[in-house]
């Protein structure tokens, strides 16, 4: 153990959160080109960057730095700041910890690299190649070992429902991450696209939701000050989301080339996926009886009630999507962009940004710079998902009807994308709103930990 981790023991947390700020200014820095890319096709079309910024490799570099670079190393911040305070202990094992940062900050740069010249699998989420999928394994493994091991040589003998969530989480993972980076090298056909499916909407509900959720449940108390409403409901949205979740990739496959029984079989479980949702929503308020006058004032609990809604939103969205009917509507439209960033952006980032708005002051013992500057985060993040999820969600809907007339009457599909620019210019103002939102979460967190390093080295003169 080094002596910096030894008088520091959350400095593992500090490096996946401080990572991931800037992987999350990187990734929706992309996120924007690519939106201002369906106003101006040829946007950024010069020389070199003509083939490295083509919408066909930064779409995957955008996707695959904000799932793994922002809100993975953000999560992974959580769970090394939260596992050891629920435990009442220290993180086991803090130099591989330590040193785990450098190396998944050296997968997430090579990834963006090899997307860059081009090399991919072409599978949703899992586009890296094989050597990078083999990293990440040990890494998520490493991970799992450190966390597993923590809880193990816990002071608290309480188990925390928040553990529950984090250890499912870690379990569940790694095994979807080794199936769903296998198939296009073993399968083809059918199965193989029901192999991607099981992991393209898996990775979301038992690692992102089941984290976010996690870390929900840990912050709700110490936001509110009121005890977590019911310890029971959260144990039953735990094991509904691991008995249902995992069946849901058929139904991205609703009037595909596939069995009608799996697609209806796709159906059930989506809809079931209501009881989860929610049973975290009852929790929410229900914690929050007597404390609503306190949210317009607690920044952080205004994003984990804003995001508790978008979590709603989108689970209410699934049993829908999950239909034969709006899915021969929606499908392979923008509608299903717009649902996709409903939960990584709208609900557990940000879960996220009240996770490092509560630990950073806390980890580096400095207040925040500026409750104004959190309050400007918060409406552009708001405000931004907002419209980007009118502008995506009516597009959608136009595009899938105008899909169908035009099968009919023959309607150009140039036509179509003509008649959506305004509300692709919605969209990339949403872009826009959100990016700048969290140029201002960077700079706020920034400025934060420079004064508070300051404030150390003058104590330290002063000694």
């Amino acid at each position: 153990m080094s002596v910096k981790t030894e008088i520091d023991p959350f400095r593992p947390a500090k490096i996946y959160f401080y990572s991931s700020l800037f992987w999350l200014g990187a990734g929706l820095t992309y996120g924007l080109i690519l939106s201002l890319k369906f106003i101006w096709p040829n946007f950024l079309a010069y020389g070199p960057l003509q083939i490295i910024l083509q919408y066909g490799r930064i779409r995957p570099i955008h996707t695959n730095i904000v799932l793994f670079g922002w809100l993975t190393m953000a999560n992974v911040g959580a769970l090394f700041y939260i596992i050891p305070k629920l435990c009442r202990n220290r993180l086991s094992f803090p130099r591989l910890a330590y040193g785990s940062a450098f190396i998944w900050n050296a997968v997430v740069f090579a990834g963006t690299v090899v997307l860059t010249l081009g090399y991919t699998t072409t599978t949703e989420y899992a586009e890296w190649p094989l050597w990078i999928d083999i990293i990440v394994v040990l890494m998520f493994g490493a991970i799992a070992f450190i966390c597993f091991a923590t809880i193990a040589n816990r002071n608290e003998k309480q188990l925390y429902v928040s553990l529950w969530y984090f250890m499912g989480s870690l379990i569940w993972l790694i095994g979807l991450y080794i199936i769903g980076n296998l198939p296009y090298k073993m399968l083809s056909g059918v199965p193989q696209f029901l192999i991607f499916w099981f992991y393209g909407h898996n990775v979301i509900g038992l690692w992102f939701t089941t984290v976010g959720v996690g870390i929900l449940y840990y912050l709700l108390p110490l936001l509110t000050k009121n005890p977590l409403y019911s310890h029971k409901l959260s144990l039953i949205g735990f094991w509904t989301i691991a008995t249902f979740y995992v069946w849901n990739g058929p139904h991205h496959l609703q009037n595909g080339p596939i069995p009608l029984w799996l697609m209806k079989a796709g159906v059930i479980p989506s809809v079931m996926l209501i009881i989860p949702v929610w049973s975290v929503l009852a929790n929410v308020f229900g914690t929050l009886k007597g404390k609503w006058h306190a949210v317009p004032h607690n920044v952080p609990l205004m994003f984990v009630v804003v995001g508790s809604i978008f979590y709603l939103i989108t689970c209410l969205q699934g049993p829908f999507h999950s239909l034969q009917g709006p899915s021969s509507v929606i499908k392979f439209s923008d509608w299903v962009p717009g649902h996709a960033h409903l939960p990584l952006f709208g609900a557990f980032s940000f879960i996220a940004f009240a996770m490092m708005y509560y630990a950073i002051p806390k980890i580096i013992d400095h207040d925040i710079h500026s409750k104004k500057l959190m309050g400007a985060h918060f409406w552009f993040s708001v405000v931004g998902m907002f419209l980007f999820a009118f502008s995506t969600w009516t597009a959608g809907v136009l595009e899938g009807l105008a899909w169908i007339e035009g099968a009919q009457y023959g309607m150009q599909f140039v036509e179509m994308l003509v008649g959506m620019r305004p509300l692709f210019i919605i969209r990339a103002i949403a872009g826009a709103l959100m990016l700048v939102g969290q140029m201002i979460f960077v700079v706020n967190l920034a400025v934060t930990i420079g004064k508070a390093r300051n404030a150390q080295k003058g104590q330290e003169n002063s000694a």
